[in-house]
């Protein structure tokens, strides 16, 4: 068994100079030579078969008589990057030119006769195929389309679109191959394969052919340029020979031939079109030019779909960051605010769980708000700890394999095997993380990744592997990585965070003023409405009470209809300023916090409603006893009293039933109370007519309603927005699951207990 090949090995494949191989492959002819004389400085060595010349004659003269008149100056002139077509010799060549170690470097490619009109079907072909790449939906389909599209045009056996992922090893996406050809789709390649400098010049140089793998190399004359002593850097060259260990790699692969073509974004290298051909096969210059034009507008759509995506992206991770921000500003404890919008929270960076260390819970002792699947509190502290004291200070810190760099975790990946961690002030451990669990996942690579080349016996060079074979690797222990738009979705709510939430003394002592102002002001506005603007109402109410008993049958069907409407409405009216009332109160309230047992409560509110229930024939239904918790029994049976009030009115069908329950600590829960951190979820459950999920937020809007007045019992529209003010002022938070026709789902939770 071969030992295993460790890093440093690795990095001998990074080192090789594949750009100065000293070297062209045999299918042209290379001629480099001084911009200033135009004299020769160096050719590659088969010259004699297209200049008439061997090389050592021609090395050193003008090059006006190496070349015929003209040439030189129709090369120059030809419109962009691409080969020229010219005539050597009474031989048609395309020819490409470029500058390299202060020399002009011509390129020769001798055309085959079916080669000479290649430009006109090749350019073509490009129009014919730009048209099913429009139309391709979706980014397989449009890398499947390109594949397909690229084997038509040059005839290899095989065309694979090979993408780069983020640690550069990379993975065939899409594929065209002929029948009884092997298939690579799907499978990875380990970063070796490509190295860092190969990298580099698939960027530079967008185009490779290596038109048959066992092609001997045509040196240069002479092999190392006098002012440098060394080889002439080729890595602008269209012919450059081949790395022999790249060469054996192909026919370890069973390839003839090879031709490859770049694709860029945003000027980086995002993959390649690797096409393989079984027995050596060559690619005009013409097509292979064609293959760009195709392989840049593949690129440009790419980027188009990708940015679209991320656009989108975008502006929903905006829109929830103002969902978040904005319902906090009015907080007294931004932490338990954030609670209620654990939901948000998670999705702003796709994450599971997230854990809130904000002002007195940064202490050592404290506890951190958990919000989802996270880490225990005393892991999250001993973790902030880890943080704050790694150097240098980083506001932001990622990783998808957490335990690889933190120990304490490695053994929880199911609730941490990734952490986005964004610092919120530099001199004290505040903090956001957020988690993500590991995504086991198989792995399918061409080879054993491990073993991506091998020594050879009693020399120092290293060989690439011999055998393809799928090879199949279960991954474990890493999450899912976190991209650039989950990290700036971090910053954005740091900078919310550091702006809304952190705020300096100052500031919050002149907002303490206000609020004492503003209090001071609202309980004299209370006080209005209590007795000034009631006070007429009731007059309204006796008045039109006075006209229907005296004068009554004197009005007519249509006078008395008009005055029950006054009636009502003033009424109405009044229940309005009677719920205004009681919501201004809340925010003044002290709640007196003591250990209530829920089903007296309940039981007391069953009693008050009875009659009520009774006569809409709505059942209500307890799987069980309610748990005791802290709280302000007088408050908490308003609230109860609300949703169950609500819940049997909006029933249409029968039986009519309402459920009251509870999740206890430990137990599992529905999917629209996993964010839920408090130890027992309280819910309210009926089959009514239910609420589409974009009226979820809107009904707890004080004097929402989302029907006619007196429709289902008429009603201010105020008791949801009072309940979930009450369950907030208990440090909790108030949601609904519902959807039309399927019945709505009330869960709220309760603090701990009064806040010091």
């Amino acid at each position: 068994m071969s030992p295993p090949v460790s890093d440093a090995d690795l990095s001998v494949c990074d080192r090789e100079p594949i750009h100065l191989l000293g070297g062209i492959q045999p299918r042209g002819v290379l001629v480099a030579f001084h911009p200033d004389t135009e004299a020769v400085a160096l050719v590659s060595a088969n010259v004699q078969a297209l200049l008439g010349a061997g090389p050592d004659s021609l090395v050193g003269k003008p090059l006006l008589s190496v070349l015929p008149h003209g040439l030189l100056a129709r090369v120059e002139a030809g419109t962009g990057p691409g080969p020229v077509t010219v005539e050597v010799s009474g031989q048609r060549c395309s020819a490409l030119l470029h500058d390299s170690d202060g020399l002009r470097v011509l390129e020769l490619e001798p055309l085959a006769d079916e080669d000479v009109g290649a430009e006109e079907t090749a350019l073509g072909a490009v129009q014919r195929l730009v048209s099913p790449l429009s139309r391709a939906k979706g980014t397989a389909a449009l890398l499947q389309e390109a594949a397909d599209s690229v084997r038509e045009l040059i005839g290899y056996d095989r065309v694979m679109v090979y993408r780069f992922h983020a640690d550069f090893h990379g993975e065939v996406v899409a594929e065209s191959v002929r029948e009884g050809v092997d298939s690579f789709m799907g499978l990875h390649f380990p970063a070796s394969d490509i190295p860092a400098q190969a990298r580099a010049l698939y960027a530079r140089n967008p185009v490779r052919l290596i038109a048959d793998v066992d092609a001997k190399v045509v040196g240069l004359v002479p092999p190392l340029l006098p002012g440098t002593q060394r080889p002439l850097d080729l890595s602008g060259s269209a012919l450059r020979s081949v790395s022999e260990i790249h060469l054996e790699y192909l026919r370890n692969m069973g390839v003839g031939a090879s031709f490859s073509v770049s694709l860029l974004k945003d000027g980086q290298l995002w993959g390649l079109m690797a096409c393989h051909h079984l027995t050596p096969r060559t690619v005009s210059a013409a097509r292979r030019q064609a293959c760009e034009v195709l392989a840049r507008l593949l690129s440009l759509q790419l980027s188009s779909e990708e940015r679209s995506l991320e656009s989108a992206a975008q502006a929903r991770r905006a829109a929830l960051l103002n969902a978040l921000v904005l319902p906090n500003l009015g907080e007294r404890s931004p932490a338990k605010a954030l609670e209620a919008q654990a939901p948000l929270l998670m999705e702003l960076t796709g994450s599971h769980g997230v854990a809130l260390v904000l002002g007195a819970s940064a202490g050592p002792e404290a506890s951190p708000l958990l919000l989802g699947t996270t880490p225990s509190a005393e892991e999250v502290r001993a973790l902030v700890a880890w943080l704050s004291a790694r150097e240098p200070r980083e506001d932001a810190f990622h990783v998808d394999r957490l335990g690889d760099v933190y120990p304490p975790l490695a053994s929880r990946p199911d609730v941490a095997a990734g952490l986005l961690a964004m610092r919120l002030d530099p001199s004290v451990p505040h903090f956001a993380l957020w988690f993500r669990p590991e995504v086991a996942r198989t792995v399918a690579w061409a080879g054993n990744p491990n073993k991506p080349v091998r020594p050879e016996p009693g020399h120092a060079r290293l060989r690439p592997r011999a055998s393809f074979d799928v090879w199949r690797e279960e991954m474990k222990g890493a999450s899912a990585p976190w991209s650039t738009q989950d990290q700036e979705a971090a910053r954005a709510l740091k900078g919310a965070l550091v702006g809304v939430v952190l705020r300096h003394a100052e500031e919050l002592a002149r907002l303490s003023r206000e609020l004492a102002r503003s209090n001071a002001e609202l309980e004299a506005f209370g006080g209005t409405v209590a007795h000034d603007l009631k006070e007429p109402l009731r007059g309204i109410l006796q008045y039109s009470s006075f006209l229907q008993e005296d004068f009554g049958p004197t009005l007519g069907a249509d006078g008395r209809q008009q005055l029950e409407a006054l009636a009502w409405l003033a009424k109405r009216t009044h229940d309005l300023l009677d719920s205004l009332f009681e919501y201004s109160r809340l925010g003044r309230l002290d709640l007196s916090w003591v250990e209530t047992d829920q089903n007296v409560l309940l039981e007391d509110v069953l009693s008050t409603l009875g009659a009520r229930l009774e006569e809409g024939r709505v059942e209500v239904r307890l799987p069980r006893r309610l748990p005791s918790v802290a709280c302000d029994a007088v408050r908490i049976r308003q609230v109860w009293a609300n949703l169950i009030s609500n819940a049997a009115k909006y029933q249409t069908a029968e039986p009519r039933w309402v459920e009251v329950g509870f999740v206890g600590p430990g137990e599992a829960r529905p999917e629209a109370a996993r964010h839920a951190a408090a130890p027992y979820l309280f819910y309210v459950k009926d089959p009514g007519i239910g609420i589409a999920p974009q009226f979820h937020e809107a009904i707890f809007e004080l004097f929402r309603r989302l029907h006619p007045a007196q429709a289902y019992g008429g009603g201010t529209g105020a008791g949801l927005a009072i309940a979930r003010r009450l369950v907030s002022l208990h440090g909790g938070a108030l949601w609904v699951d519902s959807a039309p026709g399927q019945g709505s789902t009330f869960f709220f939770t309760l603090g701990e207990g009064p806040r010091p």
